[in-house]
């Protein structure tokens, strides 16, 4: 936070304060090209052209204190109008966004342009003497200008909010699919493989049922995770609870120990000690468990520790493997995008992902010297 303060300064805080904080609008980056620079400079040509006669009324004076304050307030806002340009083009706004904000921009000037033309044209006809119509025009309009620039902000963030809305209930769809219908045919391939490979004589039918029975099983233990990984975002925080992590530590253990006895399982846990998480952290510990031991050497050994680290309760799942590809772990934390060479093997670290940023807290990746992989969940003491 204090990064961000420093970087953007007062004139970014007003922005944001007042609706401009374009940094939530999008989690991918925006095309910078022509059609934004242009978004963007309507709004800086507008502050500048603006400027210009607030300025001058303020360096020739002297005015009226009324004269003045106004001046300043049609400075200010004008000089505004130019840091939002300049914000809007770095700001993660979709290009369709960036231009509906300048519309709005533009919109201002030309619906109180209109009204100020119309009333200076009244005042002549009258006989009555408007006083120092630039000023009076460039004042009016820079403060217009900024009023729809606001609007035109939100109302791109509304469009964004019902575009989110949208893929929200197409997502809900598919997440019916994955965790009733996929499971379902899982389980009902899995009892045919499993007759085939018992009852059948050629020794290539039964290897082959049971590589069948291998993928099948994969394929359940996917769409088990997946339902994990949606309970969890759709309860989008809601439900966080205060946990034992010795508790859902040992329990994740036992469960990962009774599949794979041959594994070295060990829990170092100090009594008492307690998060604030989603109720899905023994699922996430069991995942994690259970990728250090099926990745791990021939007879694995894995561990659970977990300790107070800089505010955080740092729960540490250290084993013996060949450690976690980068692309694969920079897939979750988003630090890389999903493609078809870069997709993951499996939905265990999206459970733990999904668990930490339910509590707002953070998924650590690491590569000891001596070899293994350290995953570490880091959560909110209770």
């Amino acid at each position: 936070m204090a990064e961000t303060g420093g970087k953007r300064g007062i004139v970014g805080a007003i922005l944001r304060e007042v609706g401009f904080n374009p940094e939530i609008e999008s989690d991918r980056e925006p095309d910078r090209g022509t059609v934004r620079a242009v978004a963007s400079a309507v709004l800086v040509v507008t502050g500048v052209v603006l400027l210009i006669p607030n300025v001058t009324v303020l360096l020739t004076g002297p005015v009226e204190p009324v004269g003045t304050v106004l001046s300043l307030l049609g400075t200010i806002v004008s000089t505004g109008l130019v840091a939002a340009g300049y914000s809007l083009y770095h700001s993660n706004f979709s290009n369709r966004n960036a231009i509906r904000i300048a519309i709005w921009n533009v919109l201002g000037l030309v619906v109180l342009g209109a009204v100020m033309a119309g009333l200076f044209a009244y005042q002549r006809n009258a006989g009555a003497a408007p006083v120092d119509q630039a000023f009076t025009i460039a004042n009016l309009l820079a403060i217009g200008a900024a009023a729809h620039v606001v609007i035109g902000v939100y109302d791109a963030r509304r469009v964004r909010a019902e575009e989110l809305a949208a893929e929200r209930r197409k997502l809900a769809v598919l997440n019916r699919v994955i965790r009733h219908n996929l499971r379902n045919e899982a389980t009902v391939m899995l009892g045919h493989a499993e007759q085939i490979a018992a009852t059948a004589d050629d020794e290539s039918v039964a290897a082959s049922a049971e590589t069948l029975m291998n993928h099948v099983e994969t394929v359940g233990d996917l769409a088990d995770e997946a339902d994990t990984v949606m309970s969890v975002y759709d309860r989008r925080g809601r439900h966080l609870e205060e946990r034992s992590v010795r508790e859902d530590a040992t329990s994740a253990v036992q469960a990962v120990a009774e599949e794979h006895p041959e594994a070295d399982l060990s829990v170092d846990v100090p009594e008492g000690l307690t998060v604030r998480s989603d109720p899905a952290l023994p699922d996430a510990l069991r995942e994690l468990v259970e990728n250090g031991v099926v990745h791990g050497a021939d007879e694995p050994t894995v561990s659970v520790r977990a300790a107070r680290e800089d505010g955080w309760i740092a729960i540490e799942i250290r084993d013996d493997g060949p450690g976690i590809p980068e692309e694969e772990y920079q897939v979750v934390t988003g630090d890389s995008e999903i493609t078809q060479l870069t997709h993951g093997s499996g939905l265990g670290l999206w459970v733990a992902q999904a668990v930490v940023d339910a509590a707002n807290g953070r998924l650590d990746f690491g590569a000891p010297d001596e070899g293994g992989a350290v995953v570490t969940l880091r959560l909110p003491p209770a």
